[in-house]
């Protein structure tokens, strides 16, 4: 039997066709109990339920809800759930490419949009009752993840939050810090897995389970029959005239060698539909070439009108010349053998008809890049994994427990998978040891990624003045955990001040002594330093002072030493707590001064006052990795006289989302284009210079590579032209279309032109 529900959580329930889990409930009855909420559960667990309620709570409040998360894609995806739960009518959504009703009740958005939004006062807040900010543990990411710790904070306290994560291991520290920002909030922690998940590796065309059931080690058959592959590669080769023969540059293969053949063999373990994570977009194009160029083939006669039939209704509406450019016939001979390659290289068109094939059962196998772990609603069977590294902008790095949990997370379908398999690879660099220790580690906590950008400084300031700027920093979840990773330096400091009171007073008691201590220090060091004149005139003032005759000198003289040595500790420890609680503020101060220097902001550090300029105010509309880049361009006209197309191809340079960096331009463009380059360039020196000088991180450098092709989709040549020009520089169709939305964005802010001046991306695109 339940337990009795609130009011609105009853009616809510009555319309579900599933009973709320416990977590569930206990999080959706804080939300009616006017209380911010943190879910914390694992991935497939059914967080966005209570989502759903705190957009139903919205609605019959005749209030606003807004459903934030940190992709596009899955903002589609919310909202086409969403109306169909709530109604066309009642959904709108917001992000930054589209804007579609952004006046109804619901509302899904990007998270950049919503920090936007609040910097800007939009109207669309008025009435605002709930946000919900889907995998909010996005906060911890290097280079977005400020933009969800901004937005907490500029929250109105009025406005009830609802924060869905993956498991994290510090749930609670980061509920604390909502909490003393915002108030009442209960966080809800799930650990259990609503598919079991069973480990494996597979090794040699085998299938082992990775962990033992009996102790939950490394299982015993995979750590002998990798034992016994070590000791055959390690053998020497046999004494001539020997019976064995090894195979000439036999050596273990690495994992993923043959894999159509380990498709062949998840399909015989009836383990598709499954998701093959990669880390790098080649890799999921050349695993569908290999499968491809084997033969693969995962599905039957019966399945191909269907696949077709999805496929040409996402496409039908793209030019013949566009589909021939994107690679659509090698696309579709994949899709109809039932296995695909998903990233973000692939135009969005091409990756909606992948996820609904899929979630079909008409994909049987998707070659991903880690953003499929993201949110997106593409359950599998199972997961492989070929590798434990990814890389990265810094170099190849390990995959952690947190991004090994996120991964692995995808497997096992809720009420279709009696549970979910996890498939990693075997080479010789990857030990089932490493692999079970990922599997069975419960500690990967949040840690704050807030760094203090250009834009969000002149917002802070505009906002809340210098002082303001600085309170709301030191509210913030970087400050809380510098805060409390040096509380015990802090409490070490405290007490050692408390002692160091006790002994100042005790010294004073007595009268003139704190005089012949510091005679007694000048002698000490006379006697190394002085002529032996300056050290007889200091010796016989020590001796004919009176605190030389008491009878406690020595014991005061020992107290005063230890007072002295405790003063330098405790400097040290203050010292310490400072460089790290103070480092944000230290980092908005520099910021600040750059500002200042460049004409963006008025500070007079006397009255400690500052107003932004009509350039700062310019730059707090700039919402890009080189905001300050940006607004320097427009301010010293850098920009000023190209045509809508000229000023396009010349924005998309500060965008810095090329992959492999060039060194000039693929294609020709215009003089005028030419000249705004280099100036654009000219100014990113003199801004280098200004930053290094200032101690702050330098602005990423202007990028010629896109350029050539962003002007000629600007000028209207269309999507097939743009990609012939961006081939030179390793752009592929997502990228481009990506790309082109984000610099249609840029150019709207610079309100140079408008953006409707510009050829817009074809809705069969998006």
């Amino acid at each position: 039997m339940h337990r009795q529900y609130g009011p609105q959580l009853t009616l809510f329930a009555a319309e579900l066709d599933f009973v709320l889990d416990e977590f569930q409930t206990r999080a959706c009855e804080a939300l009616e109990n006017h209380r911010d909420v943190l879910v914390c559960a694992p991935t497939g667990s059914g967080k966005t339920v209570v989502g759903e309620f705190a957009a139903h709570l919205a609605l019959v409040s005749n209030g606003t809800c807004f459903y934030t998360t940190p992709i596009k894609a899955l903002s589609n995806q919310k909202f086409h759930d969403f109306t169909h739960r709530f109604g066309d009518h009642r959904v709108g959504l917001l992000t930054g490419d589209i804007t579609h009703n952004p006046d109804a009740p619901v509302v899904v958005m990007t998270t950049e949009v919503l920090r936007s939004m609040l910097h800007g006062h939009s109207p669309l807040l008025t009435g605002l009752t709930h946000v919900v900010m889907d995998e909010v543990h996005y906060l911890a990411d290097s280079e977005r993840g400020a933009v969800w710790e901004e937005s907490i904070l500029h929250l109105p306290a009025t406005v009830r939050l609802a924060s869905l994560s993956a498991t994290v291991s510090n749930a609670e520290e980061f509920g604390d810090w909502i909490a003393r920002v915002r108030g009442d909030t209960t966080v809800v922690v799930e650990e259990t897995r609503p598919v079991p998940l069973t480990q494996h590796m597979l090794a040699g065309g085998r299938l082992f389970d990775l962990l033992s059931p009996v102790d939950g080690g490394v299982d015993d058959n995979l750590e002998r029959y990798i034992a016994h592959r070590r000791l055959v590669e390690a053998a020497p080769p046999p004494a001539p005239g020997g019976r064995r023969r090894r195979r000439r540059g036999h050596r273990a293969e690495p994992a993923g060698a043959d894999r159509p053949e380990i498709v062949a063999r998840l399909e015989a373990e009836q383990l598709l539909p499954a998701i093959w994570f990669r880390f790098s977009r080649a890799g999921c194009d050349a695993a569908v070439t290999e499968c491809l160029d084997a033969s693969v083939r995962l599905t039957d006669g019966s399945d191909l009108s269907e696949i077709r039939a999805i496929a040409e209704k996402h496409t039908a509406s793209l030019p013949p010349g566009d589909l021939d450019a994107l690679g659509y016939a090698d696309w579709i001979d994949g899709l109809e053998r039932g296995f695909a390659a998903h990233h973000a290289g692939l135009v969005p068109t091409f990756r909606h008809t992948i996820e609904e094939l899929f979630a079909r059962n008409l994909v049987k196998v998707v070659f991903a890049t880690e953003t499929l772990a993201v949110g997106v609603n593409m359950p599998a069977r199972t997961v492989v994994l070929e590798r434990l590294v990814k890389p990265t902008a810094d170099g190849p790095v390990r995959l952690t427990a947190g991004e090994y949990t996120q991964l692995t997370g995808r497997a096992g379908r809720r009420g279709i998978d009696d549970k979910g398999h996890a498939v990693v690879l075997w080479s010789p660099d990857i030990a089932p040891a490493t692999v079970a220790g990922l599997a069975s580690t419960r500690t990967y906590p949040l840690h704050s990624s807030l760094r203090i950008g250009y834009n969000t400084a002149v917002n802070l300031i505009d906002d809340l003045g210098v002082d303001g700027a600085r309170a709301l920093l030191g509210r913030s979840f970087a400050q809380f955990q510098a805060q409390n990773s040096v509380a015990a330096l802090a409490e070490a400091a405290r007490v050692n001040s408390a002692t160091l009171a006790a002994l100042d007073a005790e010294l004073a008691e007595a009268e003139g002594f704190d005089e012949y201590r510091s005679l007694c220090d000048r002698l000490a060091i006379a006697r190394t330093t002085a002529p032996a004149d300056t050290v007889t005139v200091l010796a016989r003032a020590v001796r004919s002072h009176p605190g030389h005759r008491r009878g406690d000198r020595d014991r005061l003289l020992t107290l005063a030493a230890h007072r002295s040595a405790l003063n330098t500790d405790t400097e040290l420890l203050l010292a310490q707590v400072h460089a790290v609680s103070g480092r944000l503020i230290d980092t908005f101060d520099r910021t600040l001064a750059l500002l200042d220097e460049r004409g963006h902001v008025i500070y007079d550090p006397i009255s400690g006052h500052a107003h932004v300029t009509d350039d700062g105010v310019r730059l707090s509309r700039i919402y890009c990795g080189s905001d300050l880049l940006v607004s320097e361009c427009l301010r010293t006209g850098a920009w000023a006289g190209l045509e809508p197309a000229e000023l396009a191809a010349v924005a998309s340079s500060v965008l810095g989302e090329n992959r492999r960096r060039s060194a000039t331009s693929a294609g020709r463009t215009t003089p005028a284009i030419d000249e705004a380059l280099r100036a654009t360039v000219r100014l990113w020196g003199e801004l280098a210079e200004a930053e290094e000088r200032h101690g702050l991180a330098v602005s990423p450098e202007p990028d010629p590579a896109p350029v050539a092709a962003i002007h000629r989709w600007a000028r209207g040549d269309g999507l097939a032209a743009a990609l012939q020009v961006a081939s030179d520089s390793a752009r592929s169709g997502g990228d481009l279309v990506r790309h082109y939305l984000r610099t249609l964005d840029l150019v709207d802010q610079t309100r140079l032109c408008p953006r409707g001046a510009l050829p817009p991306v074809p809705a069969t695109l998006l």
